[in-house]
């Protein structure tokens, strides 16, 4: 009896949101005022081959936050945080807000629930040796429901603003962030720049720190894209991340063939893109000897196009310092893509310090960059601290 009558209620309850949403549509712009987000909903000591060295406590986090794909559903996602080592400062740690590079598609794949690589865990390290935690989200689809949308702006944003929201209830940390980002992660970071004065506006914003910054405008093209590679004819490691964004497009359109946009040589390991995260995707794309020659369908334009405008940042104007550093051999962002976004970003008004990496690839400019963002943003906390005390 008991069973049929919470059946009963449940139908109910659900029937009444239905309805409540149709009678009063939520629209995307109306969804960060009208669903909660940003809320704590679990934490839980983080695995120890999956922290941080120079942390003194870390933990995985489930939080609430709004699919950012639609605009209008309610969601959780998951991540991390990290506290220096030492007595809590007065008024809690500033925050680097860690928006990581690409690891995948699929839940699995999520940095929470893995070993990071060498490179990152050096790079966070040193943010928490010099007195910052590390909150470092997930992203929409890794380690919570649904397939992560590859390079979608919004979702990000989301995703990134609302683990601040959710770690800073709980954890002694300050409301002074740094938005700092790698690869994905710099595309991730900028847009929470971009939205969060809309999305999360009480939040204070220092600086933005990015390297390797994917940009997508009208003017980009696949042809230009897959133009960086020296040798045309050897495996390409953009052709994973192709297969990404084609497999965001399709979660949302299934009708979308993948045979417009993939030569017969390429299916098979697009067919793995799904489950596989980025460093084992990666091997079979080489091993394949898969390049945009022998990979990809003249379709591919459209594919781009029709991606295009949900991979766009929502203003290249930024109310604060950002720190753009490239890599001469960057190949998985193409050195043009990030010249053209640091030359439209500072055209756009925004205060930017840009730097140039010569003779480093797309992995290898993450750390040396930090020669000169860390002198940048401690300028920065400087200025600052001397403008509160006068």
């Amino acid at each position: 009896m008991f069973n049929r009558l919470w059946r009963y209620v449940s139908a109910a309850l659900f029937a009444s949101l239905v309805i409540g949403r149709a009678a009063h549509a939520i629209t995307p712009e109306a969804a960060p005022v009208t669903i909660p987000h940003g809320t704590l909903v679990d934490r839980q000591p983080l695995d120890a081959d999956h922290g941080l060295a120079e942390a003194g406590e870390q933990f995985r986090i489930r939080y609430s936050s709004i699919d950012g794909v639609d605009g209008i559903e309610a969601r959780e996602d998951t991540g991390a945080v990290f506290l220096p080592r030492g007595p809590t400062p007065p008024g809690g740690w500033p925050v680097v807000l860690w928006a990581h590079g690409t690891v995948g598609i699929a839940s699995a794949c999520a940095p929470s629930l893995n070993v990071r690589s060498p490179r990152d865990i050096q790079y966070l390290d040193t943010w928490l040796s010099l007195g910052f935690a590390v909150v470092s989200p997930d992203y929409a689809g890794l380690g919570s429901q649904g397939l992560h949308h590859y390079l979608n702006s919004r979702a990000e944003a989301y995703s990134v603003l609302d683990s601040l929201l959710a770690a800073r209830s709980v954890f002694p940390l300050q409301n002074r962030v740094v938005l700092v980002g790698q690869s994905q992660g710099a595309h991730a970071a900028f847009a929470a720049a971009g939205y969060q004065p809309q999305y999360a506006p009480d939040v204070k914003v220092i600086a933005t720190v990015l390297t390797g910054t994917p940009y997508f405008n009208a003017q980009t093209s696949a042809g230009m894209l897959f133009a960086s590679q020296p040798d045309p004819g050897a495996p390409d490691p953009k052709i994973p991340y192709a297969m990404y964004i084609f497999l965001s497009a399709a979660d949302r359109d299934p009708s979308l063939q993948a045979a417009k946009y993939f030569s017969p040589q390429a299916l098979p390991v697009l067919n793995e893109a799904r489950t596989l995260c980025i460093d084992t995707l990666t091997d079979h794309s080489t091993s394949a000897g898969l390049n945009a020659g022998n990979s990809m369908q003249p379709g591919i334009q459209k594919l781009l196009d029709r991606q295009s405008a949900s991979m766009r940042y929502p203003t290249l104007r930024i109310n604060h310092p950002v720190f753009i550093g490239m890599g001469s051999e960057d190949i998985d962002v193409p050195l043009i893509m990030q010249q053209a976004f640091a030359r439209d970003v500072t055209k756009a008004g925004t205060t930017t310090l840009v730097r140039e990496y010569e003779g480093l690839n797309h992995d290898a400019t993450l750390n040396p960059s930090l020669r000169d963002s860390v002198p940048f943003l401690l300028r920065l906390m400087a200025t600052e601290k001397r403008a509160h005390a006068q």
